[in-house]
């Protein structure tokens, strides 16, 4: 967003809602938030930036755990019928 090379979750966040208009994926927050820390924690740190932040390199890797998240979220949500945010034996 600002051209320094990184990413911030408040970035990602903003660029999720704003930038690529997305408010589906917005509404669902614990999904940018693992998505943002599996990223920035699967490529090997290259500054002193790397453990807080998304790197060029690691961009590929945010949105293949973005995707990956969101469908588990989706699976979740359909098999979680009282919406208590937890699965009982009889949902599963």
């Amino acid at each position: 967003m600002n051209g320094n090379g990184y990413v911030s979750l408040a970035e990602l966040d903003k660029g999720i809602r704003d930038v690529i208009n997305l408010p589906i994926l917005f509404k669902t927050k614990p999904v940018l938030i693992r998505a943002f820390i599996a990223a920035k924690d699967k490529a090997k740190a290259k500054s002193m930036y790397s453990n807080d932040y998304i790197e060029r390199h690691e961009y590929r890797i945010l949105l293949k755990y973005l995707r990956q998240y969101y469908e588990y979220w989706v699976a979740f949500d359909l098999i979680d019928l009282d919406s208590d945010k937890r699965i009982s034996f009889k949902e599963f």
